[in-house]
C-alpha cells in the first residue's frame, strides 16, 4: 500500500478513535454524576433520619413516611438511570476497544512502511556510494 494512503488512514483511525474516546468519556461524566446525586442522597437520607428521629410532631404528622417514599421513589429512578448509562458504557468500551486496534493496526502498517522505506533508501545510498567509490 502506498505510503501517501497509510497516512490517511492512519489519521482516520485516530480520528474515528478520539470520536470514540469522547463518547466513552461523556458517558463517564454521566456515570459520575449520578453516582453523586446517589451519595449526597444517601447522606441527606442519614441526616433526615437523624433529625426525624427526634421531632415527634414531623413524624405524627407522617413527614417521615413522606420523605422515605420519595426518597425511594428518587433513589429507584436514579439507579435505573445509572443502570442505563453502565449498559451504554459497555457497549462504548466494546466500541473504542475495536477503533482503537484499527487505529493501533494502520499504525504500525504505517510504522513498518517509513521504517522500510528508510532502510530502501539507505540501500540505495551505499549502493550509490560504493558504486561511485569503484568507478574512476
Amino acid at each position: 500500500m502506498k505510503l501517501d494512503k497509510l497516512d490517511q488512514m492512519t489519521k482516520v483511525t485516530e480520528v474515528l478513535y478520539l470520536n470514540e474516546l469522547g463518547k466513552v468519556q461523556e458517558i463517564l461524566a454521566e456515570e459520575a454524576r449520578l453516582r453523586g446525586e446517589l451519595a449526597r442522597l444517601q447522606d441527606q437520607s442519614q441526616e433526615a433520619q437523624r433529625q426525624l428521629s427526634d421531632d415527634l410532631p414531623m413524624r405524627s404528622l407522617g413527614a417521615d413516611l413522606l420523605w422515605q417514599g420519595w426518597l425511594n421513589r428518587t433513589q429507584r429512578q436514579l439507579n435505573i438511570e445509572l443502570s442505563q448509562v453502565m449498559a451504554k458504557k459497555l457497549v462504548a468500551i466494546g466500541t473504542v476497544r475495536k477503533a482503537f486496534g484499527r487505529q493501533n493496526a494502520v499504525q504500525c502498517m504505517y510504522d513498518r512502511s517509513q521504517a522500510g522505506l528508510k532502510t530502501r533508501e539507505r540501500e540505495r545510498a551505499l549502493e550509490a556510494l560504493l558504486t561511485g567509490s569503484l568507478m574512476p
